[in-house]
């Protein structure tokens, strides 16, 4: 039985690795049809001109009919202001300026004078004492660089940099050597650390 199993399983191996076995390959075509246009002959004038419509000319007629609406409109538009004018002029409108209140509802934030940074409360207390009291605003800063805590004495409120930057000549000697400079309020109040604490 074996030998038989053996020969059957041979003559099974022989007639896969023959080359006599063929496979049936179908291709299918496909072939469309379209109609064509017809194309139409210019027509030709009597002068044997041809006087149908080239590119150019619908670009100028395009170009032409463009100018004439954007003409149109920019008229619209001009009429539309005049008559806004005309009717703002009836209704006059006057600006008054702000009330105490409202002033002081809306604190302005201008520039101060940075004048020195210290490291405990008792310096700043000892520097602010120096400063003119001429009724120029004194402020204290608390902040923390790199870990270390820091004082900083700003000195007095001014609308720019440069009336601020002038005032710096107009310190005690003892401050110009810690080297003054303007600071930005807004910049202040922007930053990790706003708190400002009035002094004076």
């Amino acid at each position: 039985m074996n030998k038989l199993l053996l020969v059957g399983l041979s003559a099974l191996l022989a007639a896969c690795s023959s080359g006599t076995y063929t496979t049936d390959v179908k291709s299918e075509s496909h072939r469309e049809e379209y109609k064509m246009a017809t194309i139409q002959q210019p027509v030709v004038s009597e002068s044997g001109m041809d006087s149908s419509i080239v590119e150019k000319n619908v670009e100028a007629l395009n170009s032409e009919q463009q100018a004439t609406e954007i003409k149109a409109v920019a008229t619209q538009v001009t009429e539309e202001k005049k008559a806004t004018v005309a009717t703002s002029n009836n209704n006059l409108v006057s600006i008054i300026p702000p009330t105490a209140k409202q002033v002081a509802m809306n604190p302005r934030f201008g520039y101060t004078i940075q004048v020195v940074a210290v490291g405990s409360q008792s310096k700043v207390d000892q520097f602010a004492s120096k400063l003119p009291k001429n009724g120029q605003p004194i402020w204290e800063n608390y902040k923390v660089v790199n870990g270390v805590k820091w004082y900083t004495i700003l000195y007095g409120d001014y609308a720019t940099r440069k009336e601020a930057t002038n005032a710096i000549s107009r310190l005690p000697a003892d401050f110009k050597d810690f080297k003054p400079f303007a600071k930005s309020i807004d910049e202040i109040k922007n930053s990790e650390f706003p708190t400002l604490n009035k002094l004076n």
